[in-house]
């Protein structure tokens, strides 16, 4: 769930880099073993590069294509990274991570039902991969069942209990369930595995809200501006928060600060006013 405050799950860079000659020639495998290099460093064109140059050595290199898929998958071409995995799989039919992979890049396509068939893939060759109780959670998140998305994060975290994004997307769904005191909880995780997860705090914020802790949603939503002084939503959440307080100063330079970041927050941040000088014309 990425970019809102879903966030989509990320793949660790712990790939198969060991090949024996059966696996690609010596060539080959040099090249992949820079290009991992040059992708732990960003550099996903040169990745791309050395593993053009691994696959000319060896065609049949199932890990090649699998990790050129991942660096075009990082550069947004899904339909390149999608025909590399492609490949991989064709080569190596029991490679479970370019399944994974593929999942996640034909969700991003919006083709849901192909992306869960591959996450069951992944799952029925690699039982234990985290990544694609993860990738299948968020997948059946967008079908909107929620209770098999909740099933499958909790076996990701089972499987991996450092996994803050799994703990961090169940929070997300359990407060769409109503689930308050669990998204807290998961959100909790989410923040002691990785103290800088601003989505983290964000939702966090949100959920205290919803129990009326508007301190401790104006916490949370500061110490997520702290991590990231631009980010608009945690701006106006803030100003919200503090209207329901009665602290309408304080809050108009927050709704003052979202606009000068993003002026099209305009529409949105006039409707949730709005909707809280509704909640508050009761109590006048």
């Amino acid at each position: 769930m990425r970019r809102s405050c879903f966030l989509l799950a990320v793949l660790v860079l712990a790939l198969i880099t060991s090949h024996s000659s059966a696996q690609g020639s010596g060539s080959a495998a040099n090249y992949t073993s820079r290009a991992l290099t040059r992708y732990a460093h960003g550099d996903l064109d040169g990745a791309i590069s050395d593993l053009d140059a691994a696959i000319a050595f060896d065609p049949g290199y199932a890990e090649a294509f699998y990790n050129r898929g991942r660096a075009h998958h990082d550069k947004r071409k899904l339909d390149s990274a999608i025909e590399d995995y492609n490949r991989a799989i064709a080569l190596d039919p029991r490679l479970a991570p370019a399944y994974n992979n593929r999942c996640v890049a034909l969700k991003e396509r919006g083709e849901l039902d192909a992306a869960l068939v591959d996450c069951n893939k992944a799952i029925s060759i690699k039982p234990r991969l985290a990544d694609a109780y993860s990738n299948r959670g968020d997948v059946l998140l967008l079908k909107a069942n929620l209770d098999g998305a909740i099933a499958d994060f909790t076996r990701a975290v089972q499987i991996n209990p450092r996994f803050a994004e799994a703990y961090y997307n169940r929070g997300v769904v359990r407060y769409m369930k109503g689930d308050l005191n669990g998204a807290i909880s998961d959100y909790d995780r989410s923040i002691r595995i990785n103290p800088r997860y601003v989505e983290a705090y964000c939702n966090r914020g949100a959920a205290k809200r919803g129990k009326g802790d508007l301190e401790g949603a104006i916490a949370d939503y500061t110490a997520a501006i702290g991590f990231n002084p631009n980010h608009t939503l945690a701006y106006m959440n803030r100003g919200l928060a503090r209207m329901l307080q009665g602290k309408q100063k304080e809050a108009e330079l927050d709704f003052d600060r979202c606009l000068e970041l993003d002026r099209n927050m305009g529409p949105l941040l006039r409707k949730r006013i709005e909707a809280i000088k509704r909640q508050l014309e009761p109590n006048r």
